[in-house]
C-alpha cells in the first residue's frame, strides 16, 4: 500500500513538471510569434529558428503526454519565462543601443531562456526514467 502511494506522488510530480514544461513551450512560442528579430545576424536568426522548431514540437508532444495521463495544464504560466521574455522585449524596444550591443544583450537573455527550458526538459526526462506510468 505504501509503495502505491509513493508511486502516485511521483506521477503527480511528473504531471506538475510536464504542465510547467508545457507552459514554458507555449509562452516561448507565443512570445517569438510576433517578436521583432530584424536586428539579429542571419546566423543568430537561424539559432533562434532551430530553438523555436524544438519548442513547438515540444509543446505538441507534451500536450499529448498530458492528455495521456489525464492532466490538464490549464492556464499554467512560468514566472521565470515571463521575466526573461519581458527582458527580451525591453531589449527589442531599446533604440539607443548600438546594433552589436543590442544583439549581444538579446542573445545573452535568449541563452538564459534556452538553458532554463533545457533544464526543465532534463527534469522531465529524469522523472520519466524514475516513474512507471500506467497510462503511457
Amino acid at each position: 500500500m505504501n509503495a502505491k502511494t509513493h508511486s502516485m506522488d511521483k506521477e503527480e510530480l511528473l504531471g506538475k513538471e510536464l504542465s510547467n514544461l508545457y507552459a514554458i513551450s507555449k509562452q516561448v512560442n507565443n512570445f517569438f510569434n510576433d517578436s521583432d528579430i530584424s536586428f539579429l545576424s542571419e546566423r543568430r536568426k537561424g539559432i533562434l529558428a532551430n530553438y523555436l522548431k524544438l519548442s513547438c514540437k515540444n509543446e505538441i508532444e507534451i500536450a499529448e503526454t498530458l492528455r495521456g495521463i489525464s492532466v490538464n495544464p490549464g492556464n499554467t504560466t512560468d514566472s521565470i519565462v515571463d521575466e526573461i521574455t519581458d527582458n527580451l522585449q525591453e531589449i527589442i524596444s531599446q533604440n539607443d543601443f548600438k546594433k552589436d550591443s543590442k544583439e549581444m544583450s538579446y542573445m545573452m537573455s535568449l541563452n538564459r531562456l534556452m538553458s532554463y527550458h533545457v533544464a526543465n526538459i532534463e527534469n522531465v526526462r529524469f522523472l520519466l526514467q524514475n516513474v512507471e506510468l500506467k497510462n503511457l
